[in-house]
């Protein structure tokens, strides 16, 4: 067995025909394959794993366990094209049309004397093999026929061939040695009277559709198998360039755990090869881009294909995609969108691995939702990690600045102390989700991002990681990569964020959702422009489908708990910020972030510093001196809280924070009360005693 060479895969073993099921590629040259890489191979993340969060759907045994298939054309009279004399030695075109008037349906031949008899299409004999019971279809390049071959004793079909492959034994024997889990079954060809037939398996199954009671996860997870299907095609040279929901059958394929629910792409009487010149002629108007685009005249590539499975997705899955507020819904439509994008190939999805990514992340999308809730921690295709939680405050002590800048107001003589300090958390600023977003990674299907625009694009990141949003949008400007590239407008969504314009910023980034509907970084980026905007609802939408598909991605977690404070208070933030204790990555910023929410709830009790945070002395300090402040306020006891400040202090970097944070101990510590005195001795400040304690401190 023989191991894919190719750099970014290594996976698959390759098969008779030298291709890769993994990667569905054909295998490197040696010589190509030997220079390609040095080191450990970079395993491309698989696009189709959208198919193992979906459960099989087991359908019931027995004679109903196949979908009811649609009514098919009652059996009328042959087509004029497919009439001959059925005399072997003879062959000849009968009941043809002559100066206007159709053709007779019977008669007999005017060469030989053979009758023919052509109302009705059953006992219509192919091959003298195949003996054709009715007609399945019928259009523009062919016929279909439902036929009884006579060998082999079973039901087949038999398909007119007329594309340029018909001529062609090479690309007829490629379609014979097609082997997928997803594509009917060719079982051959046969030849008669100048006109070629595909033999194919024959499945009883209806036309894609959703039918009542499908769940979206699993009619999307047959738009997988079918992209898998193409993938294959594709890799093989191949293009269907006729994918329709008609085209696609939807049938109980039997198991042995029971009949399971299942598509295969069916019909390729329109199929050609990459290679071909010849204009597209044989193609559905309804299924294929739009009249002037590049598909026709460039020529066809696999965007034709993936073009009519978008439009067929769109149209069969209509019904599942009423509830706009629906897990996932957006994003399907997003995606859909973009793969019959009328801007031209570009715009739209270029290879099958594309498309079922972004499917696949739709379909994550859809079963984290609680109903079902699903997760699968994956890593991005297309973005790098994020190790920064952008907590804003929240999952952290407070610095020793929040203490300083502390005041003391005493409303009454006699009264309690309030201490004001700033506010527990803030929205993450501009700067900070710029330099903490994770970057883009290659796309190897990606053929506008080329050696030069990668160069180009690392120079803009390195420039906007040093605080250099101008001379990045100045290296940007010169990057030779589309204006409506979902890359160009991530990196402007960035500069913009540096320069603190987030309505721009955020329209940038909305782009790129519309591009990646299934990544789940854009939602992420577009829920902190939000909280930053204001909207709190807008951000609410993007952080709860992103912490509920992928909690490893802290910042929508720590996000959203900052919007549910605002909104429901500390008790309902802190209920978020435990389930991100669960994740390794940010355990020690959750756990800070809910011992100082519950520090906010006085119906509780004072908790105690969570141990094994690995905290150093003055985030100890700072989280005490929070404690007894939470104390204070449920019981006054000033002394303890004096007290934590003073221990706080001893931390400071300067001595202007030192004598801040003293004065502010001793401001705080309760009046003494001397019993030959009358009155309260009031509290002087030695500016002195604070130099000598705050040598002894440092």
């Amino acid at each position: 067995m023989t191991r894919c060479n190719r750099p970014g895969c290594g996976r698959g073993t390759l098969d008779a025909d030298g291709y890769c099921p993994a990667c569905g590629r054909k295998a490197l040259p040696p010589a190509r394959a030997a220079g390609a890489s040095t080191g450990v191979a970079q395993v491309r993340p698989d696009p189709w794993y959208g198919l193992a969060l979906v459960d099989d759907t087991r359908l019931p045994d027995g004679p109903g366990a196949a979908p009811a298939r649609e009514p098919r054309p009652e059996s009328g009279p042959v087509a004029e094209e497919h009439r001959y004399c059925h005399n072997p030695g003879c062959g000849r075109p009968v009941g043809r049309s002559v100066d206007g008037s159709p053709g007779r349906i019977f008669g007999f031949c005017a060469r030989c004397g053979t009758r023919f008899d052509f109302t009705h299409v059953a006992g219509l004999l192919i091959a003298g093999r195949y003996e054709v019971r009715r007609l399945l279809g019928q259009g523009s390049y062919g016929v279909a026929y439902l036929a009884y071959d006579r060998n082999l004793k079973t039901d087949v079909v038999l398909k007119e061939l007329r594309t340029a492959l018909a001529a062609s034994d090479r690309e007829r024997d490629v379609l014979v040695g097609l082997r997928h889990d997803a594509i009917v079954r060719i079982l051959g060809y046969e030849e008669e009277h100048d006109r070629t037939y595909l033999v194919l398996e024959y499945l009883p199954g209806q036309a894609l559709q959703a039918a009542p009671g499908d769940r979206l996860a699993t009619f999307l997870a047959h738009g997988l198998r079918l992209l898998q299907a193409l993938d294959y095609l594709h890799a093989r040279g191949l293009l269907h360039c006729d994918v329709k929901p008609l085209n696609i059958i939807r049938f109980a394929e039997t198991a042995p755990s029971g009949a399971l629910d299942r598509v295969r792409l069916i019909d390729f009487g329109a199929v050609r090869s990459v290679t071909d010149t010849a204009p597209l002629s044989e193609y559905t108007e309804r299924y294929a881009p739009p009249p002037g685009d590049a598909e026709y005249t460039d020529g066809p590539t696999p965007g034709f294909d993936l073009y009519g499975l978008g439009m067929t997705l769109a149209e069969t899955s209509h019904e599942l995609t009423k509830e706009s507020s629906a897990p996932g819904v957006q994003s399907l439509r997003l995606l859909l969108d973009r793969s019959v994008h009328s801007g031209g190939p570009r715009q739209r999805f270029t290879s099958a691995r594309q498309f079922g990514e972004q499917l696949s992340g739709v379909v994550r999308q859809v079963v984290a939702a609680p109903e079902t809730g699903r997760r699968v921690t994956r890593a991005s295709a297309l973005f790098g990690p994020m190790p920064e939680a952008l907590h804003g405050g929240i999952g952290a002590p407070r610095p020793l600045g929040d203490w300083v800048r502390a005041t003391v107001e005493r409303p009454a003589p006699d009264g309690p102390v309030r201490l004001t300090l700033p506010p527990l958390f803030r929205a993450p600023g501009p700067w900070e989700v710029a330099a903490a977003l994770p970057m883009p990674v290659h796309d190897p299907d990606d053929t506008d991002v080329t050696t030069t625009v990668q160069g180009e694009l690392d120079v803009c990141r390195k420039l906007l990681r040093a605080g250099e949003p101008a001379d990045a949008a100045a290296v940007l400007d010169r990057v030779p990569l589309p204006a409506d590239h979902w890359l160009t407008h991530w990196y402007r969504g960035l500069i913009a964020l540096r320069d603190d314009e987030l309505a721009r910023s955020t329209s940038h980034f909305t782009q790129v959702r519309a591009a990646l509907p299934g990544e789940l970084v854009p939602q992420l980026v577009l829920g902190l422009c939000a909280e930053r905007s204001g909207d709190a609802a807008l951000a609410t939408t993007h952080y709860s489908t992103v912490l509920t598909t992928s909690p490893a991605l802290g910042a929508a977690g720590f996000g959203l708990a900052r919007i549910t404070h605002r909104a429901d208070g500390p008790a309902a933030a802190a209920g978020i910020v435990e389930g991100l204790a669960q994740e390794f990555r940010f355990a020690r910023e959750a756990h800070i972030a809910g011992f100082r929410l519950s520090l906010e709830r006085p119906e509780a009790a004072v908790p105690r510093i969570p141990a094994g945070l690995g905290l150093v002395e003055a985030e100890r300090a700072s989280l005490a001196a929070e404690s007894a402040y939470a104390e204070y306020l449920r019981t006054e006891d000033r002394l303890a809280l004096s007290d934590a400040i003073r221990g706080l202090a001893r931390h400071c970097p300067n001595e202007r924070d030192f004598y801040a944070l003293v004065d502010l101990a001793n401001e705080l510590r309760p009046d003494r009360k001397w019993p030959w005195y009358a009155g309260t001795r009031p509290r002087t400040h030695a500016k002195g005693n604070n130099e000598r304690h705050f040598r002894s401190a440092t």
